[in-house]
């Protein structure tokens, strides 16, 4: 099921900041056992223009000097205890811009190394594609094999509708149209126009006449034993073993037959797909489905089976501001425009930001994106109040972020990479509509929490970089059964304690970054620990639009 115990400690102890000569693996538990002080850093790099600051974590207090390179400058003050650590110091070496390979020395412990450069990030949006590729259903670009050929059959009339097509969700072979819908416009909104073509076709199907949208294909009866590939599937739901699956149609109330989700209406939905299939230029179905989503506002959920989990997203004005939106730059219609700014005011600022916690896709897609692409287009009134929708939440982000030593301020909940994400997305796009600058540093810091920079020392994109620290033992069924490292997939991300501990429904392996562990937060490298180690398709498109408007302008 797993690499040998031997890889997975050299993997750990590298993941430490521990430079390990070629010794047998009782010399590499040794030294990992041993060290009491590590670095952490972004493993792909820094461009040269980002603020760069490293941590150094000890569990003793430290002082003196660090380096890079050429470049030195005390460690500065203790920051406290947080997480692991009973010490933690920020080194900045901001000043640092020469481009090249670099490593972070304390004395005998050093960070990985890492590049700074203009081009750090090129390599990363390929491998962010290619998991999405590998994420295909009906039929399969990388594995060559086709699947799921008979999806599917519609719950509540029993007639057989075509929804082959799109993207499984995560490791297992459901199809949500919540998470779909916003990849097909993140997609577009970062020029991957190949893959968001590919989405839009399926986001086409899932709204077949007036009245319908469907919310998902298959369920959680596909989540049991024994394990299978997606083209072996054998899944019975009630028409024989492989056969048809179930789709759902966003009844915009309550659904589930044993354990029911809290959908109040279909808006969320068909505003969302409104907006992704306008900017692919589908103006006609876009209509259709924004009219949909103004007779039945509220929010449609995913559709629970054997367990009580789905994904419950509650706020819909943000994705019908985005329908509305998209649908005026489509057709210039100003009553388009005057709905767009209704909605962005009901909208406001996302109110998950500047909370402990949240529910499981309470608040997707996190980052409202609607208020960035109807800012060009409003008065300068309108322009100032949704710029400060955006300021609200990240200063509210801002504020937690300062508590702490690796400037985290968003919710260690399940998916947690989303949040951090979003976040940093937000930042970005603020400073486009505003020059302001105030959070680009902390955007920085939140975007290299998902490369490296995080206690466990581990980049949360599955095999990458590939000559570094990243998650290699993913709650994915390519990898368990076929070997095949999902590489380019964004995982969950750490979660509190008390979080993984409600979500282990199997024993995990050995932890290679059991040191690192607190009640704080928690992140394993292991096929078990789905809440903090599977690869989700929506994480893995927003880290892609993330890095794409790092460098570029709005379109």
């Amino acid at each position: 099921m797993h690499a040998s115990f031997t890889h997975r400690l050299f993997a750990g102890a590298a993941a430490i900041g521990i430079v390990l000569s070629l010794a047998g693996p009782a010399a590499a538990e040794d030294a990992a056992n041993q060290a009491t002080a590590w670095v952490r850093v972004n493993e792909i790099g820094y461009l040269p223009d980002d603020p760069k600051i490293a941590v150094l974590s000890s569990a003793e207090p430290l002082q003196g000097a660090f380096t890079v390179g050429e470049f030195t400058a005390d460690i500065g003050a203790d920051c406290g205890a947080w997480g692991p650590f009973a010490h933690n110091y920020r080194l900045d070496f901001t000043k640092m811009r020469k481009p090249g390979r670099y490593r972070v020395h304390f004395g005998d412990v050093a960070s990985p190394e890492f590049p700074i450069a203009a081009d750090a990030y090129a390599r990363v949006p390929g491998k962010l594609l290619d998991f999405m590729r590998l994420q295909r259903c009906g039929d399969n670009p990388v594995t060559g094999k086709k699947c799921h050929q008979q999806d599917a059959i519609d719950v509540e009339t029993g007639k057989h509708v075509d929804l082959v097509g799109g993207w499984h969700d995560a490791a297992d072979r459901i199809k949500h149209m919540i998470t779909t819908t916003y990849c097909v416009a993140a997609l577009k909104l970062a020029g991957a126009d190949a893959e968001a073509t590919y989405g839009a076709d399926m986001v086409r199907k899932i709204h077949p006449d007036a009245e319908t949208v469907y919310v998902q294909v298959a369920d959680d009866r596909d989540h049991g034993l024994p394990h299978t590939l997606w083209h072996t599937d054998q899944t019975d739901y009630g028409w024989g073993p492989g056969g048809p699956r179930p789709a759902y149609p966003a009844l915009g109330k309550p659904q589930g037959p044993k354990y029911q989700n809290a959908s109040t209406g279909v808006a969320s939905l068909a505003g969302r797909a409104a907006a992704a299939l306008a900017l692919n230029g589908d103006v006609t179905t876009a209509k259709s489905l924004y009219a949909l989503g103004r007779s039945k506002p509220g929010a449609a959920m995913s559709v629970p089976v054997k367990a009580p989990y789905y994904y419950g997203e509650d706020s819909w004005h943000d994705d019908m501001e985005w329908a509305a939106t998209e649908l005026y730059v489509a057709t210039h219609d100003r009553d388009y425009l005057a709905a767009a700014m209704d909605e962005a005011r009901q909208a406001g600022a996302s109110d998950w930001m500047g909370r402990d916690a949240h529910g499981h896709y309470q608040c997707f897609p996190y980052v409202n994106l609607a208020h960035w692409r109807l800012y060009p287009f409003v008065d300068e009134a309108a322009q100032r109040e949704l710029a400060g929708f955006y300021r609200t939440g990240l200063e509210r982000v801002r504020q937690r972020a300062e508590q702490n030593p690796y400037r985290l301020g968003t919710p260690l909940v399940w998916c947690s990479t989303n949040d951090v994400i979003a976040f940093a997305t937000q930042a970005v796009l603020y400073e486009q509509m505003t020059g302001d600058r105030t959070f680009r540093p902390l955007a920085a810091e939140a975007r290299d929490w998902i490369f490296g920079r995080n206690p466990w020392g581990v980049s949360f994109v599955i095999g990458v970089p590939a000559n570094g620290v990243a998650s290699r033992h993913p709650h994915h069924l390519m990898h368990l059964l076929d070997k095949v490292l999902p590489v380019g997939g964004l995982v969950d991300g750490p979660v509190t304690r008390k979080i993984n501990a409600g979500l282990k429904f199997a024993p995990f392996g050995d932890d290679a970054f059991a040191r690192f562990q607190s009640d704080v937060a928690v992140y394993h490298d292991d096929f078990e620990d789905f809440s903090t180690n599977e690869p989700i398709i929506d994480g893995t498109v927003s880290l892609l639009l993330l890095l794409h408007v790092w460098e570029h302008p709005a379109p």
